[in-house]
């Protein structure tokens, strides 16, 4: 797995496909300079979706592999959403993918 940095920059549109396969952690993201503020905010939200798919698979017994790492996985994407400014957002009664 990659991390993105200066020297290895990863394209957003790579990026979106698989979160996850091109950053090994969330920090990642916020330190990826070729990735505007509202780049970094889409792929960590897309990341936290990601992640909250993993756990309604893994309540339904059917658990990928690193599924027990998810919880830990999601609460760092929200601390790095948190560090970019954005609010969790609580739209609504929640669901098993937080929504």
């Amino acid at each position: 797995m990659n991390i993105a940095n200066a020297t290895d920059p990863v394209s957003f549109q790579d990026a979106m496909a698989d979160v996850a396969r091109h950053f090994e952690r969330p920090e990642g993201v916020l330190l990826a300079r070729n990735l505007d503020r509202d780049q970094k905010v889409t792929l960590l939200r897309q990341w936290d979706q990601d992640l909250r798919q993993l756990m309604v698979a893994a309540e339904e017994n059917m658990p990928p592999e690193g599924a027990d790492r998810t919880g830990d996985q999601l609460r760092l994407v929200q601390a790095a959403l948190s560090t970019l400014g954005v609010e969790k957002e609580e739209d609504g009664p929640p669901t098993k993918t937080g929504g």
